[in-house]
């Protein structure tokens, strides 16, 4: 447990400023830099390649997740499980690059008239996939080896650093945009060397066979395991980043650029919902292991409650301080205002199901929760694909928080006619009280003529009002008591 609370606190931290650092460069320099069209590139390279590394590992994460404990073996290097991993991920990657040959022809022909930019650094996919695929593949089995820090700090913070660097060298014309695309791949292939070179220096590297260790029964357990892990990690992906892809296949890379930058504020209201399903999901699964349905009822509505509390604060303080977001990225932006309210109120009901898909995931009927992603997919896809064309990038956002409606409600009747787990009650009510009051207080503040002192003033009176309106409604005993702990810790000081 020792490794395992260092190992969050750890993780957490570095999640965190990965986030500040992201939102810097996407949220801040990245629109006052950068052409629309040229935004909407970056975010169309990142996301093909995230979803075709995720096809391309073939599921094989899924196994290093479930099945890598029989394989453990120090002496024996892992009775040949690195030599099974690469052979899979080369398979995998030679598959990508067949139809990435296939299909570059048609693409060329989609994107011709509508992207034509898009077509100078197509060929940037072959070396994004490989290493985003093997970045992956390590990052797994370096978890499993009790690290779950050190792909994560070379992902959310030595890549993001140097794409910070690589900003300001564009930004001093340095170099140029085509030499900023170039380096911006290298930056983010780098981490899966880094990830190679940490194993190899700590002797976790080693290619050799043992396939007779691989019993028919083991053999069959694998396959299973990589057939729900291909459909579950793709649908996952392919839900999380459709709506940028289609963007260009319909309206194009300036249209994707605007809504990339927007939603990315949107997103940012469901990140401390990450750190928490990391943290419970220990928890259920031992509480699974007894049928501890009491404790798992527990967490479930607790869960739900707290997020949703800190969702909705960060969705009114968001969208109280809209005029001052479109002041940082620039007026040119205006277009994606409705993306940040679309996008952050899908990521506060993801806040509002709590940890229900942990609970599934844990459960005896863990597939369900494979089979409610891929129809989430699914959903995205055939949403943004009857919206788009009637509402452009306002459409893609309507259709992610229609889906995410969707998603977190078939997962929240599940386990309601399954176990009977129910977590709402009349406090969630008083949640949207306390923010709708907050907010209305906030809304009316006469605009500030520097935009930070804009976003200080509107900020602390949110904050304040709602913090203490939650107070005073007794919304959370939790949360009462740490706001008294709080307090006293300040007065306390301040009596010093």
């Amino acid at each position: 447990m020792g490794i395992i609370r260092q190992q969050t606190i750890k993780g957490s931290i570095v999640s965190y400023l990965g986030a500040v650092l992201g939102l810097i460069n996407m949220g801040i320099l990245f629109p006052r830099f950068f052409a629309a069209d040229q935004i909407g590139l970056i975010n169309w390279i990142v996301p093909i390649a995230t979803i075709a590394a995720q096809f391309s590992a073939l599921g094989f994460e899924n196994i290093t997740a479930r099945l890598f404990p029989y394989f453990r073996n120090d002496k024996l290097h892992h009775n040949g499980y690195l030599f099974v991993m690469f052979c899979v991920g080369i398979l995998g990657f030679a598959i990508a690059l067949v139809l990435f040959f296939i299909l570059q022809p048609i693409a060329e022909n989609l994107y011709r008239n509508s992207s034509p930019l898009y077509l100078d650094y197509l060929i940037f996919l072959i070396p994004l996939v490989f290493f985003s695929l093997f970045f992956n593949l390590l990052d797994g089995y370096n978890r499993v080896l009790y690290d779950a820090v050190s792909g994560t700090f070379f992902r959310d913070i030595i890549f993001k650093l140097l794409n910070l660097l690589l900003i300001i060298l564009f930004w001093q014309r340095i170099i140029d945009f085509s030499q900023f695309v170039f380096f911006y791949v290298i930056a983010l292939c780098l981490p899966a060397v880094l990830l190679f070179l940490l194993l190899l220096k700590r002797q976790q590297i080693s290619f050799v066979r043992n396939l007779k260790f691989i019993t028919p029964k083991l053999r069959k357990s694998m396959i299973d395991t990589a057939l729900f892990g291909i459909f579950n990690g793709f649908s996952s992906k392919l839900a999380n980043h459709i709506d940028r892809i289609m963007i260009v296949s319909y309206i194009g890379l300036g249209a994707n650029g605007i809504y990339a930058t927007m939603a990315n504020f949107g997103i940012l209201i469901s990140m401390p919902a990450r750190s928490l399903r990391k943290i419970s999901s220990t928890v259920i699964a031992e509480a699974w292991k007894k049928n501890d349905l009491g404790t798992i009822q527990q967490i479930y509505s607790q869960s739900g409650l707290h997020q949703f509390l800190l969702g909705c604060l960060l969705f009114i303080g968001l969208w109280v301080n809209i005029d001052n977001v479109i002041t940082i990225v620039t007026p040119k932006f205006l277009p994606g205002t409705n993306v940040v309210l679309f996008i952050g109120l899908a990521h506060v009901i993801q806040m509002l199901s709590g940890v229900s898909g942990v609970i599934i995931q844990s459960s005896p009927h863990f597939k369900m929760q494979t089979y409610f992603m891929i129809a989430f997919a699914l959903l995205i896809l055939i949403t943004n694909a009857l919206t788009i064309p009637l509402w452009g990038i306002t459409g893609a956002a309507l259709a992610s928080l229609f889906s995410s409606f969707c998603f977190n409600g078939f997962k929240y009747l599940f386990l309601l006619r399954k176990y009977g787990f129910q977590p709402f009650n009349y406090r969630y009510l008083l949640v949207v009280l306390a923010a709708v009051l907050a907010y209305s207080a906030a809304y009316f503040i006469p605009k500030q003529q520097w935009f930070v002192a804009d976003i200080a003033l509107r900020s602390a009176v949110v904050t304040i009002l709602y913090i203490a309106l939650a107070y005073i409604l007794r919304i959370s005993s939790d949360f009462n008591k740490m706001v008294q702990k709080v307090w006293y810790m300040i007065w306390g000081w301040r009596n010093r």
